[in-house]
């Protein structure tokens, strides 16, 4: 096993399981985010329960010194205005999506892997921008032992059967090269066609808070190795440790054993 491979287990085969990953990233196209108006005092108390931070290159300067904790900090290399709702103060006439750093920048900043995204119903060239994008993150991350994460956003307009969408799109990402791999939650059905299709790791992104457990059973059954959560987890009121406890009680409960890859 090479350097690079023990790298990427670092943060996906510890010993506590679901490995929980936290993208605070959106900011980048969304401006101040609920639960993140102080980053530091939001971010420090739930880091202990973490494998995984996704920053935006901003938060991650803010952070770097955190990039010494057993929790692997990412960083997020592209920028998309796609997120932007239609009620947003500047709701985006034209969905775009451009590469902002390279494997170079993040290792010299600090962080210990990738985040891009694969954008789908949004047209073809979109399409083809991010797996080009996410094809020459995976081959320069190898060389430089950075590993990369690609988020699967099944969210475009053009987007007719969202189930299909994502198992696609997890197939498109796996191509790419991605080290590792978050899906929205699909549908029983899709799961279990995402489970058999992926040979590496991957994350599964719970449509809600209230369905969080529920849905993580169900990846899990079918061979996911932890949960991303996004912001909205931090906005939500109720502390956060106080929202993840119950994933971590449920796991101790069932006796499994963690993934190894």
């Amino acid at each position: 096993m090479d350097m690079y491979d023990n790298r990427l287990k670092e943060f996906l085969s510890g010993s506590r399981h679901p490995g929980l990953f936290l993208d605070t990233s959106a900011g980048l196209a969304l401006g101040a985010l609920p639960g993140l108006e102080d980053l530091r005092k939001a971010i420090l108390p739930v880091l202990p329960g973490l494998e995984g931070l996704i920053c935006s290159p901003g938060q991650l300067r803010r952070l770097a010194s955190l990039t010494d904790s057993r929790t692997a900090v990412f960083v997020r290399v592209d920028w998309t205005n796609t997120l932007r709702e239609a009620d947003f103060p500047l709701p985006p006439s034209t969905p775009k999506h451009i590469s902002i750093l390279d494997p170079e920048d993040a290792l010299e900043m600090g962080a210990r892997g990738m985040v891009a995204d694969l954008l789908l119903g949004y047209g073809e060239a979109i399409e083809a921008h991010c797996l080009k994008a996410a094809v020459q993150l995976a081959l320069a991350g190898r060389e430089l032992n950075l590993p990369l994460i690609v988020e699967v956003r099944p969210n475009g307009p053009q987007v007719l059967l969202r189930d299909k969408a994502i198992e696609l799109g997890a197939s498109f990402a796996q191509e790419a090269g991605a080290d590792a791999i978050s899906v929205p939650y699909p549908g029983p059905d899709s799961l279990k066609t995402i489970g058999a299709m992926l040979t590496g790791p991957w994350l599964l992104k719970p449509s809600s808070i209230k369905t969080g457990i529920a849905e993580w059973e169900a990846a899990e059954a079918q061979g996911a190795v932890g949960l991303w959560l996004d912001h909205t987890w931090l906005a939500a009121g109720i502390p956060f440790n106080d929202l993840i406890e119950p994933l971590r009680t449920l796991h101790r409960s069932t006796g499994k054993m963690d993934h190894e890859y």
